[in-house]
């Protein structure tokens, strides 16, 4: 009992070190966390491919092995509107007093069409095919500040601000994964996934720089831009996008790679690392690319009479599109449809656990993921209940910056030779949706054969590890 009082302290002395450590750095980081927490699922040789699971062999329900979706932003409703009585307001200092230097926006879905794996001696073997998209955004706060006070505020007459930076990364895509890891001894497995990629859309930013300077006597504008965006976009040639057309292209094609190990130091402490995602696609198809030709070129912009483009109370759209075409000519932003590659974002994940008893463990994952500019960081605490072999019960709390309230919790159940689990990131996350960050949620469904040891649902009680 006393060991179990001192690990409870230990735990939350744990997550008060964490929100401080965090409390220094902007980030935040991507999904697949908490499912390390659940030892009886198998997929958490996702996020660890040197974990080997308990079974001989698991096939996933195809479509419904693995289904996620989720968001993580650095800003939340309640960060944008101002609730005054019974309505809501955009009230411009609100926004700005409330958002970072960099807004990040953040948004994830997976799904597992199939999924297995099995083991042979000391080598375990997995595949999978999974639709995945992946978009990151970032928005300076500069660009904001600016379309809700517009050049002739004081921040910007006289002065030459950056309003560049932003970034629009969304990759869709599919993964065909085959994965191998080996038993080394009783304590060290190594393994690894090889990735075949099929792009199906994809927007990569590689450079979004925009200089404006403001005269403060006639408030013309000198714009100096240096943009580099690629797309492949289903249907971009053509008015209406057919099914087909979201179908994955192997003309996009690509590849990647995941490596994971597992060390077990003693009866009751488990440690493992992992890099995820390192690789790229390749796109060829459904082409697009923007450039500024000349970033040194200055525009310079007097503005334009609103008046002129209004006839008989009608606004002028074609008027007002043949300005927008002279203002894109007159930066020098060019069209053209070049091949390009985007490189997916890897992942570090550094955790383990600590087996209190046979039947509780605690554990922690500490994630940071590469993304262009940027580092996205978080860490993860967690409790899980063994009840049996075939049933775990874990709470969770996952840290990020400005967001350290991110409950969590989770269930896995095998009944018979199928499995059922369920996950969610953030459960208070649907009472309080105008102030979340953060909101993950994964299920699934597995059948499961020959699981090591009692197949029975509830065990009896098994004494303490001394």
């Amino acid at each position: 009992m006393k060991q179990k009082i001192k690990l409870t302290v230990l735990f939350f002395g744990l997550s008060i070190v964490i929100s401080i450590f965090f409390q220094s750095n902007n980030a935040i980081a991507q999904a697949d966390r908490t499912l390390s927490f659940l030892p009886i699922v198998p997929h958490s040789r996702n996020i660890n491919p040197g974990h080997i699971p308990e079974y001989k062999f698991y096939i996933g329900i195809p479509f419904l092995s693995s289904i996620k979706t989720g968001f993580e932003n650095s800003i939340s409703y309640e960060d944008i509107f101002l609730r005054k009585g019974d309505s809501l307001i955009l009230d411009r200092d609100h926004i700005l007093s409330n958002i970072d230097d960099e807004t990040k926006i953040n948004f994830n879905l997976m799904q597992e069409f199939i999924s297995f794996g099995f083991k042979v001696k000391k080598n375990y073997f997995h595949f999978r095919v999974a639709d995945l998209v992946q978009t990151n955004i970032a928005i300076n706060k500069n660009l904001l500040t600016f379309l809700l006070y517009g050049n002739g505020s004081e921040e910007y007459l006289g002065k030459t601000v950056n309003l560049g930076g932003e970034a629009f990364n969304i990759n869709y895509y599919r993964e065909y994964s085959f994965g191998y890891t080996r038993q080394i001894n009783e304590k060290l497995n190594v393994g690894g996934n090889f990735k075949y990629l099929q792009g199906i859309a994809n927007i990569t930013t590689n450079k979004s720089d925009f200089e404006i300077y403001t005269n403060p006597e006639d408030f013309s504008i000198k714009i100096r831009s240096h943009i580099d965006i690629n797309m492949s976009i289903p249907g971009m040639n053509n008015s209406d996008i057919e099914i087909e057309d979201l179908l994955p292209n192997p003309k996009n094609s690509g590849f990647a790679f995941d490596l994971g190990g597992e060390y077990k130091v003693n009866e009751k402490i488990e440690t493992f690392i992992s890099i995820l995602n390192i690789g790229s696609i390749n796109w060829t198809e459904n082409l697009k690319n923007f450039r500024t030709e000349n970033p040194e070129k200055e525009f310079v912009y007097e503005g334009f009479d609103i008046g002129e483009y209004f006839e008989d109370n009608e606004f002028d759209t074609d008027r007002m599109e043949n300005i927008v075409d002279s203002i894109t000519d007159e930066f020098g932003i060019i069209e053209t449809a070049e091949n390009y590659t985007s490189k997916l974002a890897p992942i570090l994940n550094v955790g383990g656990h600590y087996n209190l008893t046979k039947k509780d463990m605690f554990s922690l994952l500490v994630r940071n993921q590469f993304v262009k500019n940027s580092n996205w960081a978080s860490a993860s605490i967690a409790y899980t209940r063994k009840f049996s072999r075939n049933l775990n019960l874990m709470v969770s709390n996952t840290f990020f910056n400005n967001s350290y309230l991110n409950p969590g919790i989770g269930v896995a159940a095998n009944i018979g030779p199928v499995q059922l689990y369920l996950i969610n990131e953030n459960f208070i996350a649907p009472f309080v949706l105008h102030n979340s960050n953060v909101f993950v949620v994964r299920f699934g469904i597995n059948l499961i054969f020959e699981p090591k040891g009692d197949e029975t649902l509830i065990e009896q009680p098994t004494p303490e590890l001394e």
